[in-house]
C-alpha cells in the first residue's frame, strides 16, 4: 500500500472542499445548478433552487486496513470532520455472535416521518434530508482485518463551515466523560465544566446542552432504580452517618415528616466540645420547603463546626423536641450534656430546650433582641415638629439606653438602668410597655449580663455562629430547588472542608510556639497543652492585674466563671509567688486540641453484642402469631437494609411542570434568606430620609403630587392630598408584612399581590414602573415617554376633551418633554425630575393603556389616591385580557410596580374612559365586570377612614357643604 498516496487522498483542505462544491454547483445569478441545461429543454422556475450534489468519494477511497473496527470508525470520522460533516454508525457488529458488518452514513441520512402526536414546541425540526452518502466496512476472515469502501460518496446538502451544533461531533470522549462525572460529584457549574473541556481540547465541539445531558445521565446512573429516600438512606449509610427519621401516613402512603442526621466526626467533636451549643433554622435548601435545623458548636481554637442537621416539616414544639432528643442520643455520657444553649426568640424552640435539656441554661440571642427593639423604636418613638432634637438621634439614644439595661453587671445596676430607660421613654408608653412585657419581664434572665454571666457561655451572647454556618452552607448549594439527596451532598462536601480546617487549626496549635509566652514562668506548663486561643485570653486577662491586684471584688472573676480560665486575681497571685498556671486550673474545653477517639466503656462484646436482646427476639418469633412475626421481620429488614425503605418524600413538593408557565421572578431559585422585619423597617426609613434630602427645590411641597381632578384656570395643576412620608409620621408596619410597600395597598388586596418591585426614585418612577412591566427594563422609561408624547400630538382633540381644557393638555405635553439642563450639565438620567415632570394619574393612565394596548390599574390606600382602572381608548379587546394588566402602586411621592395574581379583583373603571372610548373598546370592561364587582364588595367591607375634601365643584359633581 502506497502510504504517500493514501496520505494525499486523506488530506483535506478548505480549498479542496470549495473546489468540489464549485465544480458540482456553479452559481448563476445567485441560484444553484448541477450543470448547464442544453437549449430546447424546459428550465425550472427561477424561484426554485436546483438540487445540490457534493462528491466526497475521493477522500474515503483508501486501502487502509485495521484489525479493530473502532479504529476504522475513528479514521472515517476524522476525515468527515475535516470535510465539515458528521458520520453516524447505522449498523455495526464485530462478528462474535452474528455476521460481521459495518455501515456508516451521514448524520442527515434517512427520511423524516411526521409524528402522530402534536409536537410540544413549534421550534422543533429535523436534520434528515435523505442524504445518500454511505460507507460500508468489510471483514476479511483470512487476514482478520477490516477495510472500508465507498457505496455512495454524494451529499445532497451543503457542507457546514463549522461542526458546532452537530451532536455527533460534540460527543464526549471516554476520558471526558470521566472528567465530567468527577466535576459533577464536586458540584462544579456546567459553564465551568464546558470551559475546562475547551481549554483541554481546542478542537472540542461539545455544547452546553450536551454537558447538561451528561450530568443528568450521571445522576440517573447513580440513583438507578432507587427512590429518593432509598438513595438518601444509602448515602447516609455508606458514609456512616447517624440518622433517624419519622414518618406520617397520608392517603395510605408513608411520607417523610422529619429527618435528623450527623456526621461521625461531628459526633466526635460534639462529645469533646459540648459546653456551648447554638441552634437556628434556615430555609430555601430544598424543593420541599422544609426548614433546615442546624446545631452548631465551636472548638478550643474557636473554630465553628456543625454538630447535626434536621429537616423539619414544621417549626412546632413537637418537631424541635424530637430533634433535640436525637441530639441527646449523640452524647456518650450524661456528663457531656451542654451547659449553655443559645437560640433566637423562637418560642417553640425555647420551650423545647427545657423539656430535653432541663439542666442547660437557655439563653436568647442579643442581636435579634436589639434589632427588634430598634424596629419598634422606629415605629413608635417620634418627636414633635419644632423640637431641637431629631427623631433619628432620639431613637439612637433610646436604643443605647436599652443596651445599657442589657449590659447591667449586677441586679442593682439593672434596676437603675431600667429606671433611667423608663424616664427617657416616658413620652412613648407603648414602646416602654412593649420592651417590658415582651423582653424584660419574660427573658431578662436569658439576656441581661447580671444573670447571663453566671453561666459558662465563653463570650457567646448571640447566634452569629449559627448564622455564619447558614451562609457557608448556602455557598455550597447551587439553588434551593433540589431534592434531599442534593441538599445532603452539599452538606457532606461542606463538612469535609470544615473538618480539614478544624484539623489544620489543631495542627498549628500543636506545632507553633508563641513568642509572647516564651521564657515566662506563668505559661510554662500550658504550652502545647492548651489552645493558643486560651493562651491569648489568659494573656489579655493578665493585663488587668495592675488594676485589680489580688482583690477578687475588683476582679469580678468573670474569666473564671464565663470561660473556665484563670482570672486576674488568680494570675496576680501566680505572678507574686512566681508560679505557673496549673493545667487543672484550665477548663477541659481548652485542653482538647485534636480529634479524640471515641472512648468505649466496658467490654465491646458485653455492651454491643446484644445477645440477650437477640435471644428475646427469637423467642418472640417462635411464640407470637403471624401478624406479629411479619411486623418483627419488617422492622429487622429496615435495620439491616435501610436502602429498601418504602418511605416517600414529603408531599409539599414544588410544582415545576404541568402548570401554566409564568414569568420567572428573579430570586425564585436563590438560596438567600428573605429579609427580616427589622431590615425592611431600616430600609424604609433610610430611603425616606434620602428622598427628602434629594428634593430638587425647597419651594416644592413634599406632600403633593400632580393629579388630574377637574382643572380650573386658577389651579392648572390640581393635587391629591397625601400623608407625607416622613420619619416623624411613618405609616404602620404590621408584623406580617414581608413585601416592600404592601401596607400602602388596601388590606383586602394583600392576598392577591405576588410582589411589589421598587424602581429608582428620581422623579421618573411612574414611567420606570411602566417600562419595567412592558419591556422588562426600567431604564427604557424615556422610550415610554416618547411614545406617550407622540400619542398626545396625534390625538390632540380627543385628549383635550378628556382632560377638560387646553391648559391641562398643554401641561401633560410639557411633562413628557425632557427637563431643561442645569448649569452643571447634569444628564437627564442622573438628574432628579422636578414636580412638573412627574407621572400623574388619571391623566397618563389613558395614554399608557392606549399606546401599550394593556389594562392599567392604580392601587393605593385612600391617603395616596383613588383606586382606578384604565382601558385602551381605541383598540379591540385581546383574547386573554386578564393577562394584560399593569398595576401601578401609589406610595407617598413614589410609584412602584405591583404584580397581581391572575383573576384578582380590580377597581372600577375611570369615568372619563367610559365617556370617550371607542365602541369597539367597550368589550375591555365587560371582561372584568365580575372582578370589579368583587373589588367593590371587598372595599365596602374594609374599615376605611373617610376624609372630607373641600375643593372646586363642577356641573357633574357639585360641591355640597354641610
Amino acid at each position: 500500500m502506497d502510504s504517500t498516496r493514501t496520505k494525499a487522498q486523506n488530506s483535506v483542505t478548505e480549498g479542496e472542499i470549495n473546489e468540489v462544491v464549485e465544480v458540482r454547483r456553479p452559481v448563476v445569478l445567485g441560484l444553484f445548478a448541477t450543470a448547464i441545461v442544453p437549449s430546447g429543454q424546459p428550465r425550472s422556475p427561477p424561484n426554485v433552487p436546483q438540487p445540490i450534489e457534493i462528491e466526497t468519494s475521493s477522500h474515503f477511497a483508501t486501502d487502509r486496513e485495521e484489525n479493530d473496527i473502532d479504529e476504522l470508525i475513528k479514521w472515517a470520522r476524522s476525515v468527515s470532520q475535516s470535510l465539515r460533516f458528521a458520520i453516524i454508525v447505522r449498523r455495526s457488529d464485530s462478528g462474535e455472535k452474528r455476521k460481521a458488518q459495518l455501515v456508516l452514513e451521514c448524520e442527515r441520512s434517512g427520511k423524516y416521518v411526521p409524528a402522530k402526536k402534536k409536537l410540544k414546541s413549534d421550534t422543533s425540526g429535523t436534520r434528515k434530508c435523505e442524504c445518500p452518502f454511505r460507507l460500508r466496512g468489510y471483514y476479511n476472515k483470512a487476514t482478520k482485518l477490516w477495510r472500508l469502501t465507498v457505496v455512495n460518496g454524494m451529499h445532497n446538502h451543503e457542507l457546514d463551515k463549522g461542526l458546532e451544533g452537530h451532536l455527533v461531533a460534540g460527543r464526549l470522549k471516554p476520558q471526558e466523560k470521566d472528567f465530567m462525572d468527577e466535576m459533577t460529584r464536586n458540584a462544579v457549574a456546567p459553564k465551568n465544566i464546558l470551559s475546562t473541556l475547551k481549554e483541554r481540547d481546542p478542537e472540542n465541539k461539545t455544547s452546553a446542552k450536551q454537558v447538561y445531558n451528561a450530568r443528568h445521565r450521571y445522576r440517573v446512573k447513580m440513583r438507578a432504580s432507587m427512590t429518593e429516600m432509598q438513595h438518601l438512606c444509602k448515602k447516609l449509610d455508606d458514609n456512616k452517618y447517624y440518622y433517624k427519621y419519622r414518618t406520617v401516613v397520608e392517603n395510605g402512603v408513608e411520607h417523610l415528616q422529619d429527618i435528623f442526621f450527623a456526621h461521625p466526626r461531628s459526633i466526635t467533636l460534639l462529645n469533646s466540645f459540648h459546653t456551648v451549643l447554638m441552634m437556628d433554622s434556615t430555609y430555601k435548601t430544598s424543593k420541599y420547603k422544609m426548614s433546615l435545623f442546624e446545631i452548631v458548636g465551636f472548638t478550643s481554637t474557636e473554630k465553628t463546626f456543625n454538630v447535626a442537621f434536621a429537616w423539619l416539616s414544621n417549626e412546632k414544639e413537637d418537631n424541635f423536641i424530637w430533634a433535640l432528643q436525637q441530639l441527646r442520643c449523640l452524647l456518650r455520657r450524661e456528663t457531656n450534656l451542654p451547659k449553655v444553649i443559645l437560640t433566637d426568640r423562637d418560642l417553640a424552640l425555647m420551650n423545647a430546650i427545657p423539656a430535653v435539656f432541663p439542666e442547660a441554661a437557655a439563653l436568647v440571642c442579643r442581636f435579634h433582641v436589639k434589632k427588634n427593639v430598634r424596629t419598634k423604636a422606629a415605629e413608635l418613638v417620634k418627636v414633635r415638629d419644632g423640637e431641637k432634637v431629631k427623631a433619628a438621634d432620639m431613637r439612637e439614644r433610646v436604643c443605647l439606653a436599652f443596651e445599657d439595661v442589657l449590659d447591667s453587671s449586677t441586679e442593682a445596676e439593672y434596676t437603675e438602668n431600667v429606671m433611667a430607660f423608663r424616664k427617657l421613654c416616658e413620652r412613648w408608653p407603648k414602646f416602654v410597655r412593649y420592651v417590658e412585657e415582651t423582653i424584660l419581664d419574660t427573658d431578662k434572665e436569658k439576656l441581661v449580663s447580671a444573670w447571663v454571666d453566671k453561666y459558662m457561655h465563653m463570650g457567646n451572647h448571640t447566634t452569629n455562629r449559627a448564622e455564619s454556618a447558614h451562609g457557608v452552607l448556602k455557598s455550597y448549594l447551587t439553588d434551593g430547588l433540589g431534592d434531599l439527596v442534593k441538599g445532603w451532598e452539599s452538606i457532606h462536601r461542606m463538612l469535609g472542608n470544615q473538618f480539614t480546617q478544624v484539623q489544620t487549626e489543631f495542627g498549628q496549635n500543636m506545632s507553633v510556639y508563641g513568642h509572647t509566652y516564651r521564657k515566662k514562668t506563668l505559661y510554662s506548663t500550658l504550652m502545647f497543652k492548651v489552645s493558643r486561643r486560651a493562651m491569648r485570653y489568659i494573656h489579655t486577662e493578665s493585663k488587668r492585674v495592675e488594676f485589680t491586684g489580688m482583690d477578687s471584688m475588683k476582679c469580678g472573676c468573670l474569666m473564671r466563671t464565663n470561660y473556665g480560665l484563670p482570672c486576674a486575681c488568680l494570675i496576680a497571685k501566680k505572678l507574686h509567688h512566681n508560679r505557673p498556671i496549673r493545667l487543672d486550673e484550665v477548663y477541659k474545653h481548652w485542653k482538647i486540641i485534636c480529634f479524640q477517639d471515641e472512648e468505649v466503656g466496658g467490654d465491646v462484646e458485653d455492651d454491643y453484642a446484644c445477645t440477650a436482646e437477640w435471644q428475646a427476639i427469637q423467642e418472640r418469633l417462635r411464640t407470637t402469631d403471624v401478624s406479629m412475626k411479619n411486623e418483627i421481620r419488617d422492622q429487622l429488614r429496615k435495620i439491616a437494609y435501610p436502602t429498601t425503605t418504602d418511605v416517600e418524600p414529603p408531599t409539599t413538593n414544588v410544582k415545576s411542570k404541568g402548570a401554566k408557565k409564568k414569568k420567572v421572578v428573579r430570586g425564585t431559585r436563590s438560596t438567600s434568606r428573605d429579609k427580616s422585619r427589622w431590615e425592611h423597617v431600616e430600609e424604609y426609613f433610610t430611603e425616606t430620609q434620602a428622598s427628602q434630602s434629594s428634593k430638587p427645590s425647597p419651594s416644592i411641597p413634599s406632600h403633593s403630587r400632580p393629579s388630574s381632578s377637574q382643572p380650573t384656570a386658577s389651579n392648572p395643576m390640581p393635587t391629591v392630598s397625601e400623608a407625607p412620608l416622613t420619619v416623624s409620621n411613618p405609616l404602620p408596619l404590621t408584623s406580617s408584612s414581608q413585601i416592600f410597600g404592601i401596607n400602602h395597598m388596601p388590606k383586602f388586596m394583600h392576598p392577591f399581590i405576588e410582589d411589589i418591585i421598587k424602581v429608582d426614585g428620581d422623579g421618573y418612577c411612574g414611567y420606570r414602573a411602566v417600562a419595567l412591566a412592558q419591556r422588562g427594563n426600567e431604564d427604557d422609561f424615556e422610550l415610554i415617554r416618547c411614545n406617550m408624547s407622540r400619542e398626545l400630538r396625534l390625538n390632540k382633540d380627543m385628549y383635550v376633551a378628556i382632560f377638560g381644557c387646553e391648559e391641562r393638555y398643554q401641561y401633560i405635553c410639557d411633562a413628557l418633554l425632557p427637563p431643561p439642563r442645569t448649569r452643571q450639565r447634569t444628564s437627564i438620567r442622573n438628574s432628579v425630575a422636578p414636580m412638573d415632570k412627574w407621572f400623574t394619574l388619571p391623566d397618563m393612565g389613558h395614554i399608557v393603556a392606549t399606546i401599550l394596548d394593556r389594562v392599567v390599574v392604580q392601587l393605593s390606600i385612600l391617603q395616596n389616591g383613588p383606586c382606578e382602572t384604565f382601558f385602551p381608548l381605541r383598540s379591540i379587546p385581546s383574547p386573554n385580557p386578564s393577562s394584560r394588566v399593569i398595576c401601578l402602586g401609589a406610595l407617598p411621592d413614589h410609584y412602584v410596580l405591583v404584580k397581581l395574581k391572575v383573576g384578582c379583583p380590580i377597581p372600577k373603571s375611570n369615568k372619563s374612559w367610559k365617556q370617550y372610548c371607542a365602541k369597539q373598546s367597550l368589550g375591555w370592561e365587560a371582561s372584568f365586570t365580575s372582578a370589579q364587582h368583587k373589588f367593590e364588595e371587598m372595599m365596602s367591607t374594609e374599615n376605611v377612614v373617610t376624609v372630607k375634601t373641600v375643593g372646586a365643584g363642577s356641573r357633574e359633581t357639585p360641591l355640597v357643604i354641610d
